[in-house]
């Protein structure tokens, strides 16, 4: 997979098909702590009130449609240690393909 092709960005609205192709897949949802989307208009409420709003939650992107997400949520900590629960999904057509486990994810800003 060409590194170049892929990148994170902050969902939008429109994203809501491209969301809906891969969050109704009981096999992508099923270890995720929401429920798999079952409607277009669904996708479009998930990404306007729950996605939208978080701000540690991006979009995975191949060639700028999203397939994916990655999240981080901050746990509690003290304060010499600095806790975050690091979530992601990724389509099940992009599985094995190496596309979450590139080095390159871990310099890229959320």
């Amino acid at each position: 997979m060409d590194n170049t092709r892929i990148s994170l960005r902050p969902f939008n609205i429109s994203d809501a098909n491209n969301l809906f192709a891969w969050a109704n897949d009981e096999n992508v949802t099923y270890y995720l702590r929401w429920n798999t989307i079952t409607s277009i208009e669904a996708a479009r409420n998930y990404i306007q009130q729950v996605v939208i709003p978080h701000p540690w939650r991006r979009s995975i992107c191949l060639d700028d449609r999203s397939i994916g997400y990655v999240s981080v949520k901050p746990e509690s900590g003290n304060d010499q240690n600095h806790r975050a629960h690091i979530g992601y999904a990724i389509g099940s057509d992009y599985w094995g393909q190496g596309i979450v486990t590139k080095k390159h994810w871990w310099n890229l800003k959320i």
